[in-house]
């Protein structure tokens, strides 16, 4: 009797403690507004004059070295540039 209530506590302990991973593995992660721009920055080169977020799309304008003033798109959960 004592061994089923030491394993039904210790059962009961693991998935409290469980739980919350499980709910963080499921939120959805975003990058940051400075990754964004740190993405698009790697691919296109020149200077970042913006970034603004939209839903879950960062828009970020640079201006090239030719002068240039350009907008890119990036998805805020994936960190992939979308569009353009």
């Amino acid at each position: 009797m004592i061994l089923r209530v030491l394993l039904l506590t210790l059962l009961i302990s693991a998935c409290a403690l469980s739980t919350p991973n499980a709910l963080a593995a499921k939120s959805p992660k975003t990058i940051s507004s400075q990754q964004a721009a740190k993405i698009v920055q790697s691919h296109f080169g020149g200077k970042i004059l913006k970034v603004q977020k939209v839903n879950n799309i960062y828009k970020v304008k640079i201006v090239k070295a030719n002068g240039q003033v350009t907008s890119k798109k990036v998805n805020a959960s994936t960190g992939q540039i979308v569009g353009n």
